[in-house]
């Protein structure tokens, strides 16, 4: 177990750093109610990215577990962000005490993106200097990977309890970040007229929230700057399936939605606004609407392995490996 706990740490520690590595902070420079019409494009497809990619990785068959039945897995989910949402367009935005200077760039990368060339802002009313700054970089990494251990147990009259879980762990030097989510799946092939004696065809409902929460550390005045992060998200499935000897496919179509706020805390000083701003930042992100995947998982004894892909704009590949028992 401890081995998977560091397992998790790794693939954690790549999303963790892509949330710390943002530049967010550059943009106080537009004073406070403008660095958040920036930063909300900015770090939007991150905020969407996580929504969506925690309604992922909930079941690996449509059929539950007999009673007392049960699996341990870890799962890994891989999501990434449409071309469209790498960048957005500066002069679209309805700025109050900044503007584009002339001659410069209007498309600026997203929090996903990379750009060579940067949009320049001033001050409309510089307080000291030229008041200008260049909109921060991306970072380029236009994906996320949300990792996690997920368990399930049969229980009767054809349900199974789900649960899955991140403890709240150091990442090492970007900050702490844990998770943590319970579902339910039942059964209603018996339901359904003439599906009851049909033999391998498994059919079932799913219901299922996650938390996500995280902090990781930026500079500021105090030392004590942080993007905190706050994820909650819920989605409904049904699922259809067909569990042979060895191999179990499994297909499942729903509605899910998410939200998610962003929130940087702390004390910042901005050379060219010489006030000092208290926790500055505060973006609200929201994502709703149906989804499907399709996806397979083959059992060599108790340990089993699975992966799935999910279609829609933010596409994702969900795979693990686990114990898996009756």
């Amino acid at each position: 177990m401890k081995k998977l706990f560091l397992l998790i740490g790794v693939v954690a520690l790549i999303g963790a750093k892509s949330f710390a590595q943002t530049d967010i902070t550059e943009l106080l420079q537009a004073g406070k109610n403008d660095a958040n019409t920036l930063a909300h494009p900015y770090l939007k497809p991150y905020g969407e990215m996580l929504g969506k990619g925690l309604n992922n990785g909930w079941y690996t068959s449509a059929k539950p577990h007999k009673l007392l039945g049960f699996d341990l897995t870890f799962t890994a989910t891989y999501i990434k962000a449409p071309s469209s949402a790498r960048s957005f367009d500066v002069s679209a935005l309805d700025l109050k005490d900044v503007e584009l200077v002339q001659g410069s760039p209007t498309i600026a990368p997203s929090v996903a993106g990379d750009m060579e060339d940067l949009p320049t802002l001033r001050l409309k009313t510089p307080i000291q200097g030229t008041g200008e700054f260049d909109m921060p970089n991306g970072t380029g990494m236009d994906f996320l990977p949300i990792p996690m251990i997920s368990a399930g147990v049969g229980l009767p009259y054809g349900f199974e309890i789900k649960g899955r879980f991140i403890p709240k762990v150091e990442i090492g030097d970007a900050g702490k970040l844990g998770l943590w989510g319970v579902g339910v799946q039942k059964d209603i092939k018996d339901y359904i007229p003439g599906l009851k004696h049909v033999p391998v065809l498994n059919v079932s409902v799913l219901a299922a929230y996650t938390k996500f929460t995280s902090d990781m550390d930026v500079d500021d005045v105090n030392g004590d700057g942080k993007l905190d992060v706050k994820t909650n998200a819920f989605t409904t499935r049904l699922l259809v399936g067909a569990n042979l000897p060895v191999v179990a496919f499994y297909t499942g179509l729903g509605y899910g939605r998410s939200n998610s706020n962003f929130d940087l805390l702390g004390t910042y000083e901005v050379s060219q606004i010489p006030i000092q701003m208290k926790d500055p930042i505060s973006l609200a992100y929201s994502t709703k609407g149906f989804d499907m995947n399709v996806g397979m998982r083959v059992r060599l004894g108790v340990i089993a392995l699975h992966a799935d892909y999910t279609i829609g704009e933010y596409s994702s590949i969900t795979a693990g490996l686990g114990i898996n028992f009756r």
